[in-house]
């Protein structure tokens, strides 16, 4: 414990000791002033003698002591008060925290699945705290929506804007295709999952989990500049997990095709996962995969944390003051 305002009580000690001089002067002149200009009394003493008489003055007395010691302590706990009881701690504040980018192939057959996505993670952005969010969107060349964000309303509204135009087909107002379509081909996925993993900002320090959510079909049109093998292998470098969502369904007969088991491969290879859209819990089983491989301990830079104290000095001065008020009142008595 330490005092903010340490000069406080000096300044209060130092009033005091003033008010105190000023006081003696005056009650000293006073006396004298009486001495001289006052009108003696014949016999006081039998008044000042009475049993009656002794005993008021006893109790007067008393009250008047016991009120001067309740001022003057609660005059001490106000000027506490006044100077900040407050405790310094410099604290390292720890948390779990990660990064996911979004990683979507708007190709035709991919908005469903692409609406499905963003409402998810639209409604967990209100209880994040401190995970970041990209969102990239790609067909045969790759556009970064927003870069990895903590700035959850504007997360939710651009998600929302997005999610909107999947459903609508872009006549929400948002053609959500918009730059994808300036390369040669048509979902090129090796190139789109680059993309994504470079949309990172190069942290190698491991403290911040990567991880990668890439919906796809993996049916490639085109010559990419880099295969589907290539970009997962420079995740995999990254440290970058990627969960890849199929929109085929494989829960009739359980048996991918060869293009979904390359993709099932290459984001094994991160240590991620491969889902088939089977089901509306697809998305949601993901993200608690996320939240619970994914998850990291973080550690912010030292901070000071000043925290105040008044409660016990502020009660303790509301508590006198009501004392005194009583005692007052008894002596008016």
């Amino acid at each position: 414990m330490e005092l903010i305002f340490w000069w406080m009580p000096l300044a209060a000690i130092g009033a005091a000791l003033v008010g105190a001089f000023v006081y003696v002067r005056w009650r000293r002149r006073t006396r004298e002033r009486l001495h001289r200009d006052g009108t003696p009394v014949a016999h006081s003493e039998r008044l000042t003698e009475l049993p009656e008489y002794r005993r008021v003055l006893r109790r007067y007395r008393a009250l008047l002591s016991a009120l001067l010691v309740v001022v003057v302590v609660a005059s001490g706990a106000g000027v506490l008060l006044s100077s900040r009881v407050a405790s310094r701690d410099v604290v390292e504040p720890q948390s779990y925290k990660r990064d996911i980018m979004l990683c979507l192939d708007v190709s035709g057959s991919m908005t469903d699945v692409d609406a499905r996505i963003v409402d998810t993670f639209a409604s967990l952005a209100k209880g994040l705290d401190g995970e970041r969010i990209g969102l990239t969107v790609f067909d045969s060349s790759a556009v970064q929506v927003f870069p990895l964000t903590d700035d959850y309303d504007y997360v939710r509204s651009q998600l929302t804007s997005y999610r909107d135009s999947f459903r609508s087909q872009g006549e929400s107002g948002l053609r959500y295709w918009t730059g994808t379509d300036l390369g040669q081909g048509a979902s090129l996925i090796g190139d789109g999952l680059a993309s994504c993993v470079l949309g990172f900002d190069g942290d190698d320090s491991g403290k911040r989990p990567k991880s990668i959510v890439l919906a796809t079909d993996n049916y490639v049109n085109g010559n990419p500049i880099l295969t589907l093998t290539q970009g997962a292998a420079l995740a995999k470098k990254r440290d970058v997990r990627v969960y890849a969502i199929d929109p085929v369904d494989y829960s009739a007969d359980g048996s991918p095709d060869k293009v979904a088991t390359e993709l099932k491969t290459a984001v094994d290879s991160t240590g991620g996962g491969f889902y088939g859209l089977s089901s509306s819990d697809t998305v949601p089983s993901i993200v608690q995969k996320i939240d619970a491989q994914e998850a990291g301990l973080f550690t912010g830079a030292k901070r000071l944390v000043i925290a105040d104290h008044p409660a016990p000095f502020a009660i303790s001065a509301l508590l006198l003051l009501m004392g005194a008020l009583g005692l007052l009142w008894r002596v008016r008595l």
